[in-house]
C-alpha cells in the first residue's frame, strides 16, 4: 500500500472520530483541523514510517520522549553513506563537519553515516539536533520570539572562551539568520546547565536530556584528549628544537676553536726545538689538554646526536597522532586546511 493511500484512509478515520465526538460543534471542529493540520500530518507520517533499527537506537540513546521521537520519525530520517551525503547536505568550509541537515524543501532529516567506532556516539546527538530543527521549523513566530532570550541567556552563561562561541560565529558568517535556530538545537543536545524555563521546554522532547549531552561530551572528549596530547608534544618538540640548535651552535663553535688550536699546536710542534721552545713537560701538558678537549667535544657531539634522535622519535609520535586526528576528522566529514608541519632538525654536524 502506498503512503498516500494509507494517509488518506487514516485521515478519514480521524476526522470521523472528531465528527462523532463534536456533533453540534462542526464549525469549531473544522477550525481545529485547520490549525492542527501540520500536527495531524506529522502523526500520520510518523505512523507510516518504518523505523530502521539505527533510528530506533538513536531515539533510545538520546533519551527522546514520545514527542521527540514523533518529530524525528515525521522527518523521515535517512542515514546516508559518505559518498552520497553531499547530494543532500552541503557546506564546503575547512574545519566544519556537516553530519546532518533538516531540509525545509522536503521536511526531511539526512544523517551522515559515521563508521568510525570511536565516534559512534555522535550519531544519536546529530539525530536529536536535527529533530530540534524540525521542531523549530514548526513553531510560530511568537513561540520563537519567546525562546530566543532564553537561548541567548544560556549562550551568554557559557562565557567568551567556550568553543560554541566560535562555532556559532561560523554559522552566522554563512547565514546570519541561523544563530537562534542553531542555538536551539545545540543547547538542547550539548549544553548541560541551562535556565530552568528552557529545561522545562526541552522536557517535552526528551525524557532524559542528560543522555544526549553525555553522548556529546563523550565525542568531544576523544578530540579534546588528542588535542591536548598534540599540544603537549608540539610544545615539547619546539622546546627540544631550541635546545638542539643551542647545543649545535655551542658544539660547532667549540669545534672550530679546538681545530684552530690543534692546527696551531701541530704547526709549532713541527718546528725544530730551540732554547726558547717549551719544555717537554709543557709540550705534553698542552697536548694532554687538547686531547681532553677533544674528549669533551666528542661527549658533546654524542649528547647532541642523542637529543636529535629523541626529537625524531617524538616527531614520529606527533605524526602518528596527526594521522589519527586526520582519520577522526574524515570520520565526521571534516576537511582541514593544510598547516605547516614540524620537520626534523638537520642531522649533519660539522666536524
Amino acid at each position: 500500500m502506498s503512503i498516500g493511500s494509507k494517509i488518506l484512509r487514516a485521515g478519514i478515520a480521524l476526522l470521523a472520530l472528531g465528527a462523532l465526538a463534536l456533533q453540534g460543534g462542526a464549525a469549531w471542529g473544522a477550525l481545529w483541523v485547520v490549525e492542527n493540520e501540520r500536527n495531524i500530518k506529522d502523526q500520520l507520517v510518523a505512523y507510516q514510517f518504518d523505523t530502521p533499527e539505527s533510528v530506533a537506537s538513536y531515539i533510545e540513546q538520546a533519551g527522546l520522549s514520545e514527542t521527540g521521537a514523533l518529530y524525528l520519525k515525521a522527518s523521515l530520517p535517512r542515514v546516508v553513506p559518505s559518498f552520497e551525503f553531499g547530494r543532500y547536505c552541503t557546506r564546503n568550509e575547512p574545519g566544519i563537519g556537516v553530519l546532518g541537515c533538516y531540509t525545509t524543501r522536503d521536511s526531511r532529516i539526512y544523517l551522515y553515516d559515521v563508521t568510525d567506532p570511536r565516534l559512534e556516539s555522535i550519531e544519536p546527538v546529530v539525530a536529536a539536533h536535527e529533530m530540534l530543527h524540525a521542531v523549530w521549523f514548526r513553531k510560530t513566530t511568537a513561540e520563537r520570539d519567546a525562546l530566543a532570550p532564553l537561548l541567548e541567556e544560556a549562550f551568554a552563561a557559557l562565557g567568551a572562551e567556550h568553543p560554541l562561541v566560535e562555532r556559532i560565529a561560523t554559522y552566522e558568517a554563512d547565514n546570519p539568520a541561523s544563530r537562534i535556530p542553531e542555538l536551539y538545537s545545540i543547547i538542547g543536545t550539548e549544553i548541560r546547565e541551562i535556565p530552568d524555563a528552557l529545561e522545562a521546554h526541552y522536557s517535552r522532547y526528551f525524557d532524559d536530556r542528560s543522555k544526549v549531552v553525555d553522548l556529546a561530551d563523550r565525542v568531544y572528549l576523544v578530540f579534546d584528549t588528542l588535542q591536548a596530547e598534540l599540544e603537549q608534544l608540539s610544545n615539547e618538540l619546539n622546546s627540544r628544537n631550541a635546545e638542539i640548535e643551542g647545543l649545535r651552535f655551542t658544539y660547532e663553535e667549540t669545534n672550530r676553536i679546538l681545530n684552530a688550536d690543534i692546527l696551531n699546536f701541530n704547526e709549532r710542534a713541527s718546528i725544530p726545538p730551540t732554547d726558547s721552545s717549551p719544555s717537554r713537560s709543557q709540550f705534553e701538558a698542552e697536548r694532554g689538554a687538547l686531547i681532553e678537549r677533544q674528549a669533551r667535544l666528542k661527549s658533546m657531539r654524542e649528547t647532541l646526536e642523542t637529543k636529535i634522535d629523541e626529537y625524531n622519535t617524538l616527531l614520529e609520535e606527533l605524526n602518528v597522532l596527526n594521522d589519527e586526528v586526520s582519520e577522526l576528522n574524515q570520520g565526521i566529514n571534516v576537511t582541514l586546511e593544510a598547516e605547516e608541519e614540524l620537520t626534523p632538525p638537520p642531522t649533519d654536524i660539522e666536524e
